[in-house]
């Protein structure tokens, strides 16, 4: 269960402000790069995750360890380039990769979204504060999943989440950052596929 509220999630963070057809995906953020020590809490259970995004958002990934003592430890890997997604999982510097899919929410954006996005997703900015130093906007927005609304709760800073609260089938989900490198160079690992 863990697993598949990570993996909404990070799909949902990688994703949530990728740009309509109509802007320019190669500045979907306000800062070239990024490296992103964030911690996803579910159901009392907090991991440790890290993103790296570049090219101003037109590579991103989001990566986080499954530790088994005495079995097995590999790295989870969603990995976006554009608007396709890869699940990429690492063994001992061994890459598996599923299927390529498509973006969930392709449109979606809080960087200036049209009107048409804004409807679609009911964003709504609710306010501002500070998070982890930086002046954020407040936003929330809905996305449906297997005929479920979800409504998140999102901290935004030129373009990149750095807070969200969101529920899921009855659970809490809290995802929040705890370090922020901006304009940093990022290890190519960090987009990598195949071996």
């Amino acid at each position: 269960m863990k697993h598949i509220a990570f993996t909404l999630f990070a799909a949902l963070l990688l994703t949530a402000t990728l740009p309509s057809a109509a802007q320019d995906a190669t500045h979907r953020y306000g800062i070239k790069s990024g490296i992103i020590k964030l911690i996803s809490s579910t159901a009392g259970v907090d991991t440790p995750e890290t993103q790296y995004f570049d090219d101003y958002g037109a590579k991103e990934s989001i990566v986080y360890t499954t530790d088994i003592p005495g079995v097995v430890k590999y790295d989870n890997w969603v990995i976006t380039i554009g608007n396709t997604m890869y699940g990429v999982s690492v063994t001992e510097d061994k890459r598996n990769y599923g299927k390529p899919s498509e973006n969930p929410v392709p449109d979606l954006t809080f960087n200036n979204p049209s009107p048409e996005v804004a409807a679609k997703y009911n964003i709504k900015e609710v306010g501002e504060e500070k998070f982890l130093g930086r002046n954020c906007k407040i936003f929330t927005y809905e996305t449906t999943q297997r005929r479920t609304t979800i409504t998140h709760k999102v901290w935004i800073y030129k373009g990149v989440i750095l807070k969200q609260q969101s529920k899921i089938r009855n659970r809490d989900v809290l995802i929040y950052a705890t370090d922020f490198q901006e304009n940093v160079a990022i290890p190519a690992y960090a987009f990598q596929i195949k071996d």
